[in-house]
This record gives structure tokens, C-alpha cells and sequence, in this order.
């Protein structure tokens, strides 16, 4: 399978599931109101705690799967999978021996230490789950692993809703329990699917293990101030504002998935090329490929970005409850994120194995957004935490821009395909703007000059492409029965 196809499929399949994870929170959210979904919030909170401690490890995997290390691929896994078994272990024992007695209790976690030690047993199936998918995807078992991500999730959702709309479920720790054996189950489907592909073995003598664990630590601490940087403005508000607020920000505080699954799409398909053309010295086709995704990766976000902000309200009385309409504004400032969620900031510098990098863009994000909290909560609220987030993602990405720009021997101005990305936010909120305007005193104006917008914008998108993307595009709609006549 090309590149190209395992990058298509897999970004179909992580878009499925994340739009069923979307929806999943939609639905829990219908039955239970902010003070009672605070205790599944904060476990999920935890959840992504505990996965800090391995993600390091987990994200390694793409490396000691490629290059020379390929020929050990399975071995890698496997002493991928025993040591994150051994991470969660001590992390149990951490959280029940010490954090739960002593010092959560004291807090406003103290309410909720039940679900909350719950939750954190998803820590184990998540390691493991994630450590199969990298590996499943690193090896060119693209399909597998989208198949396998699409089926987790339609399950969890399935049971989820089935059991809330029958009356089963009534209240959030059942609900918990029914996600941990969800989870279970999930991570035996996995370990069966490695096994069948021969990408799990547990015979680790002669692995450069050594070698393993410090590229993991290298991983494991520039992930460290990201993650912090990435709830940060939920811990705070949970200080400043209680645990009801917390609940409605968490809801709200999400980058539509197809951020997320962009960035994990180009850093996880194209790693071992990065890694190849990083072996050979070649820059410049590092540089030409980071671009490239940049431009394809603007192209499917820029639209989604600038509609969401403009109509987050709209799509707030239409998807939840009222008790949660206060995070309508938090929501539309996090779909700005995706102005900035083109391509993966971090696969060069893993690539290059110059994870501080990361390290240092991930500080300059941590100040400003430190700095941006404790104005914007006390200044305007629930949404100021978001705003916050906002102005230190700016602030990495210009780091991130700048020290690649210097590594790869380019400018700014070519790694960034600049042109394309003014033109693409342009047309989306002119048109979407114009939409939005008119949206109170005439919808049916509203919804043509929106339908013209994207059609403005499908037609610029479509001028972008290199002639291999068009074609490719064009063969897609010519199998949907729509006849295309060539422009070029």
C-alpha cells in the first residue's frame, strides 16, 4: 500500500472514531448535568496523567520499528508492552498507596477518589492498545489498525448509549466500569492481532534496550510540559471556578478531531520516511515533504476552524443541553486551534532524535499560556483559560517554525507554504462571515452564501494540488458517478 492510500485510510478511520468519541461525550452529557459528569471529567483527566508516564515509550515504537532496527520490530514491541505493564504497576501502587490517602483527598478530587481510581485502570488498556496501533501502523498493517480503531470505538458507543437509553446505567461510576471492560477487551483484540502479524515477542535478550530507554526519556520529558500545556487551563479552571465548571470546560475544551488526526496521521505514516531521508542527510527532502503536509493538512482543517468559531453557538442549542451553553465560546476559541494544527510539530525533531526541541517550544508555549490564564480566567471567565491556550500555541509554533527553518538549511517562508494558508482562511471567513451575519434575519441567504463558500473553497483547495493528488482526487469522485472534465 502507498503512503498516500495508508495515509488516506487512516485518516478516514481515526476521523470515525474520533466522531464517535465526540458523540460518545455528547451523549453522556444529555444524561448527566455538570456536577454529576465532574467525577468522569477528572478520571479522564487522570487517565492522561498516568499515560505521560509511558507515552515516551509508546511513541518510540515508530522508531525501533524502522531503519535497522526493523529486523527486531516484534522484540521491540514486546519490551514496549512489558515495560509499560511494569509503568502502570508502580503507578497503581502510587495512586492507592500515597496520592489517594494523603494528598488528593485534600483537594477537589476528594469527592470522587472511587471513579477516579476506576478510570485510571483504562491507563493499562490504553498503553497497550496505543503501543499495538503504533506498531500495527509503523509496519505497514495501516489497514488493520484503522479496522481495529473503528471497531473500539463503535463498541464503546454502542454499549455506552444502548445502556444509558435502557435505564442500565444511572449513574457515572457504573458507567466507568462498563468503559473499563470495554477497554479490556479492546487490548485482547490487539494482542491477538499482533501475535496473527508476528509483531509480539517476548524474548528480549539482545535488544539494545539501553538505547530504547533513552530515546524514551528523551520522548517521555519533551511530552511532559505539552501535556502539561494541554491541561492546564482545565486544572485551573477546576481551582479557580469549581468542579461544575470544570465539567462544562472539559466538555467544550476539544479541537475537532480531524486536528488530532491530521498530526497523528502525518507523523506516524511518513515517520520512517523522515527517518530515512534523516539517515541520508537529506534535508531538503524533509523540508519538501514537512511542506507538503502542511498545504494538504490547511487544506482540510482552515474550513472547519473558522466555521466552528463563527457558529459555536448555533451548535451548542442544537448538540447539549442549556446547563452547558456557557462553553459554546470556549469551544469556537479551541477551533482556532486548528488555524495551527496543519501538520505534526514534533515528527522532524523525532526524526532528527532532537527531542529538545520539543522540550523548548513546549516551554515558551508553557509561560505564555501560564501567564495567559492567570489574566484571561479573572478577566473574562470560563473562556479566558481557552484564550489562553490559543496565544501559547502561537507561541510554539513560532519556535517550532524557527529552529526548523535553521536545521533544514531553509527560511520560514519556504518551510511554511505561506500563500496557500492566507488564501484558504481568506475565502473560509469571508464567506463563512458574510453566513454568519445574515444567519439571525435570513437563513436561506445564510445557507447559500455558505453553500458558495465552499465551493470557493473547494475549487482554491483543488488548484493547490500536484497533479498526482488531483488525479487521485478526480478518480475518487469519478467511483461516487460524478463525470469531471480535466482543468489542466
Amino acid at each position: 500500500m502507498s503512503k498516500r492510500n495508508a495515509a488516506v485510510m487512516l485518516y478516514a478511520a481515526l476521523l470515525i472514531a474520533s466522531l464517535l468519541q465526540v458523540f460518545q461525550s455528547i451523549v453522556v452529557a444529555h444524561f448527566f448535568d455538570p456536577e454529576y459528569l465532574a467525577p468522569y471529567r477528572y478520571g479522564i483527566l487522570v487517565a492522561g496523567f498516568a499515560y505521560l508516564f509511558a507515552t515516551g515509550l509508546i511513541e518510540s515504537v515508530f522508531f525501533f520499528i524502522s531503519g535497522k532496527y526493523a529486523p527486531d520490530a516484534r522484540r521491540y514491541v514486546g519490551n514496549t508492552l512489558a515495560s509499560c505493564a511494569l509503568i502502570f504497576l508502580v503507578l497503581l501502587l502510587l495512586f492507592e498507596g500515597v496520592l489517594d490517602p494523603y494528598v488528593l483527598i485534600h483537594t477537589e478530587l476528594g469527592p470522587y477518589l472511587r471513579e477516579i481510581g476506576a478510570y485510571l485502570l483504562i491507563a493499562l488498556f490504553l498503553f497497550v492498545n496505543m503501543t499495538a496501533h503504533n506498531a500495527l501502523v509503523g509496519s505497514g498493517h495501516t489497514a488493520v489498525a484503522s479496522g481495529l480503531r473503528v471497531f473500539q470505538y463503535l463498541l464503546r458507543i454502542l454499549a455506552i448509549a444502548g445502556a444509558l437509553f435502557s435505564g442500565l446505567i444511572a449513574s457515572i461510576y457504573p458507567l466507568i466500569l462498563l468503559i473499563v471492560v470495554l477497554e479490556g477487551i479492546q487490548s485482547l483484540l490487539y494482542g491477538l492481532v499482533l501475535l496473527n502479524r508476528r509483531l509480539l515477542s517476548f524474548r528480549l535478550r539482545g535488544l539494545e534496550t539501553r538505547a530504547q530507554y533513552r530515546y524514551a526519556f528523551g520522548l517521555g520529558v519533551a511530552g511532559f510540559i505539552p501535556f502539561i500545556n494541554g491541561s492546564l487551563d482545565k486544572i485551573m479552571i477546576s481551582a479557580f471556578l469549581g468542579a461544575s465548571s470544570f465539567a462544562i470546560y472539559s466538555v467544550s475544551a476539544i479541537e475537532l478531531p480531524i486536528a488530532g488526526i491530521l498530526m497523528s496521521v502525518f507523523g506516524s505514516v511518513f515517520f520512517s520516511t523522515y527517518v530515512g531521508y534523516a539517515e541520508n542527510g537529506d534535508h531538503p527532502s524533509m523540508a519538501a515533504l514537512w511542506r507538503k503536509c502542511s498545504k494538504y493538512g490547511m487544506i482540510a482543517i482552515v474550513p472547519a476552524g473558522i466555521f466552528v468559531f463563527l457558529f459555536s453557538d448555533v451548535l451548542y442549542r442544537l448538540i447539549l443541553p442549556d446547563a452547558y451553553f456557557e462553553g459554546h465560546r470556549v469551544l469556537g476559541i479551541y477551533a482556532l486551534l486548528l488555524l495551527l494544527r496543519f501538520n505534526s510539530p514534533d515528527v522532524l525533531a523525532r526524526a532528527l532524535n532532537r527531542n529538545a526541541i520539543i522540550v523548548q517550544a513546549a516551554t515558551a508555549m508553557l509561560i505564555v499560556n501560564v501567564a495567559g490564564n492567570l489574566v484571561f480566567i479573572n478577566t473574562f471567565g470560563l473562556w479566558g483559560a481557552a484564550l489562553a491556550t490559543l496565544c501559547g500555541t502561537v507561541a510554539g509554533w513560532i519556535y517550532y517554525l524557527a529552529r526548523y527553518a535553521r536545521l533544514l538549511n531553509t527560511t520560514v517562508g519556504r518551510l511554511l507554504p505561506w500563500r496557500p494558508y492566507i488564501g484558504l482562511i481568506a475565502i473560509s471567513a469571508v464567506f463563512f462571515g458574510a453566513a454568519r451575519w445574515t444567519f439571525s434575519d435570513r437563513v436561506e441567504v445564510s445557507a447559500a452564501l455558505a453553500i458558495l463558500g465552499a465551493a470557493a473553497y473547494l475549487w482554491y483547495a483543488f488548484s493547490l494540488l500536484e497533479k498526482p493528488e488531483k488525479a487521485y482526487v478526480r478518480g475518487l469522485v469519478r467511483k461516487m458517478g460524478v463525470p469531471l472534465r480535466s482543468t489542466d
